[in-house]
């Protein structure tokens, strides 16, 4: 170094004590100038291996150049004491210090390996402006791979998609039947069949789906075609021999079963494997899909709720994979807008939006004891004051069976009965008790788990009835139109014989019409023994419906005219006289459809955002109670027919 920068290092170190002399009561001047002073001399493995652990604080080891003179204050510090007293965290731990008390490694530190990287984020793919998660295989190079294979001639297409329920099947199957359509080979569309809907013999059936050219065939759970069939062997035949049709073929495979196809069956399929939504990575990056396509943004603060959530939740039942994470960020949507309205551009979601979705979804997060949030739910619903007074003693038996430390409430009589007409209330009620069960520790998860009686019917009644009892593991299994039950002595025996075994691990609640469940009840008296209350729902008035109706239109910041309030009171004294009327879901399918009604109104005028707010008597459809029923519960077979008067 020059004498002109030499002379600048003096001159800033000496500006730079001078500036800090009005700061004295701050600084250990001593502290730092003396080991300063005293590292001249020092080397550094002088001070890595402690013998000069005595100096002061660890210093920053200058040239060996003199320090210049500087001012008066500095030359005073250089006549104090050499040692001057330590400070916290000035101190330099002597060796014996360091290896005395403290653990030490049982490897020396540079043989300990670094963490591990955090797993990178699953790769997504993009085809056609939908987008689909990637898992260990890549779907971009099946895409082309398959559009190449179609072009062509004589291509036989067999794709087998490996993966647990509910990771990306169809919407993965969509994207390889449109790039098969821009090789020629079909229209886009897709043909469906489930292998664990099968029925009869499985040969016949699986014949009779493969047969014949057509657009591709989504062939669901090929492996229960395969694995429940009486003679397995027979249907691999069936599988491979129907290849030489020129139809492609998507099958779809659990992971635990396809180890157990057979190599002749295997091979004749390209192998896909969806990714593994059980993984917080996946499950984040999947999230990430699904809020770009509903033109959602989500904060950084919001998304540390969401992977704690994620994280947090098992899924039950078919609430899994991607349905559970599309299930939390719907949730998480519906409460943004019940707080803050609908946006009119992207909608941002905060950590509030998400607070409690979790506990929602699985009520056993919900910290124990905590059932005030369902009794609130169970308060809020319109009517229903003697049900409300009924669970209310289940809960307060509950609380002492959970205080008592009861598991499973303290086994028969535990499961419900549940009389009443469709819509009044009662797998709403069956979810509010799952959840109070679960939160108070009587039930694992408490989600509720719904089928038919007539879904317990026919083919392999017991893997039905068993089928349904383990997706209800943990949880409350609803069994709607359960006086048909006594049309199925086999379900019935099959069911009655899993309750006694797994008394402790799920609950069961039989739904039925008011005057259908006592004949088989009476008729089945061990089964009635597995049962303790029955509750009866009563039918809501046309001013509770109207109530209803109401609430539904302030979720959605609709305001209702008061000649409407009153047309819709006469609307549902003429639509309950039917045996279609379902009450709640009545209410809802109509709101939805003056709605549309609305909509279509006002499109293509200039409306100010009053008018658009607001629904009025001229948005009732015109059809009379019969029709509009029909109309509104088009999915159901029977015309509709009213019911003589005072009739149940």
């Amino acid at each position: 170094m020059d004498a002109e920068g030499e002379d600048d290092t003096v001159d800033d170190r000496a500006l730079g004590v001078t500036m800090m002399d009005s700061l004295e009561e701050h600084v250990n001047h001593a502290t730092s100038l003396d080991a300063l002073e005293q590292a001249k001399n020092a080397t550094y493995l002088d001070w890595i291996t402690g013998t000069r652990a005595d100096a002061g604080s660890i210093p920053i080891v200058l040239p060996p150049t003199p320090v210049p003179p500087g001012p008066p204050r500095t030359r005073m510090i250089e006549q104090q004491d050499p040692q001057p007293p330590e400070r916290p965290g000035t101190r330099i731990m002597s060796e014996a210090d360091l290896f005395g008390s403290a653990p030490m490694p049982e490897r020396p530190v540079e043989q300990i390996a670094p963490p591990p990287p955090p797993a990178p984020m699953p790769k997504v793919a993009e085809r056609f402006g939908i987008r689909f998660l990637c898992g260990a295989d890549d779907a971009t190079e099946l895409f082309d791979g398959l559009h190449r294979r179609g072009q062509q001639p004589g291509q036989r297409l067999a794709l087998l998609i490996v993966g647990e329920p509910h990771t990306g099947q169809r919407r993965l199957t969509r994207l390889v039947a449109r790039s098969l359509a821009g090789a020629g080979v079909g229209d886009g569309s897709v043909r469906t069949a489930d292998g664990s809907e099968l029925r009869g013999d499985h040969v016949t059936a699986v014949t009779a789906i493969l047969r014949g050219a057509g657009p591709p065939l989504l062939f669901e759970r090929l492996d229960r075609a395969v694995l429940d069939a009486a003679d397995p062997a027979r249907v691999v035949a069936a599988v491979t021999g129907a290849r030489e049709n020129k139809a492609a073929l998507i099958a779809t495979c659990d992971p635990a079963s396809y180890a157990r196809l057979p190599a002749e069956l295997t091979r004749v399929f390209q192998v896909f494997r969806l990714p593994d939504l059980t993984n917080i990575q996946a499950r984040m990056a999947l999230l990430h899909v699904l809020a770009d396509e509903r033109r959602v943004t989500i904060t950084a603060a919001g998304l540390d709720v969401v992977r704690g959530d994620l994280t947090r939740l098992t899924g039950h039942g078919d609430l899994v994979g991607a349905r559970l994470v599309e299930a939390y960020l719907d949730r998480a949507v519906a409460r943004h807008i019940d707080r803050a309205g609908a946006p009119r551009d992207r909608m941002v979601l905060v950590p509030v939006d998400f607070v409690g979705v979790a506990e929602e979804i699985e009520p056993a997060l919900r910290p124990p004891r905590d059932v005030d949030g369902y009794l609130r739910g169970l308060e809020e619903m319109v009517g229903l004051d003697e049900v409300k007074r009924t669970v209310g003693g289940l809960v307060a038996e509950a609380r002492m069976a959970a205080g008592r430390g009861v598991r499973g409430h303290g086994g028969p009589g535990r499961h419900l009965v549940f009389l009443g007409r469709p819509g009044t209330g009662k797998a709403t009620v069956a979810g509010l008790i799952g959840g109070i069960y679960a939160a108070l520790n009587l039930l694992d998860t408490g989600q509720l788990v719904v089928c038919g009686a007539r879904d317990l019917a026919g083919g392999d009644t017991a893997a039905k009835v068993a089928a349904s009892v383990d997706r209800a593991m943990g949880g409350v299994l609803f069994i709607e139109d359960a006086h048909l039950l006594a049309h199925l002595p086999a379900a019935v025996e099959h069911l009655s014989r899993l309750m006694a075994e797994r008394r402790d691990r799920f609950m069961v609640i039989c739904a039925s019409p008011p005057g259908e469940m006592e004949d088989f009840l009476r008729a089945n008296p061990g089964f009635r023994a597995e049962f303790g209350a029955i509750v009866e729902f009563g039918e809501p008035t046309e001013r509770q419906l109207v109530q209803l109706f109401s609430r539904l239109a302030e979720r959605d910041l609709y305001m209702l005219d008061e000649e409407l309030r009153v047309e819709l009171i006469d609307r549902f004294a003429g639509m309950r006289r039917y045996p279609e009327f379902a009450f709640a879901d009545t209410v809802r399918r109509l709101f939805d459809q003056i709605v549309a009604r609305q909509a279509a109104r006002l499109a293509g005028s200039r409306v100010d955002p009053a008018a658009v707010a607001r629904l009025t008597v001229g948005d009732l459809p015109e059809a009379q109670a019969g029709q509009l029923l029909h109309e509104l519960h088009f999915d159901r077979r029977r015309p509709p027919h009213p019911r003589p008067p005072g009739g149940a």
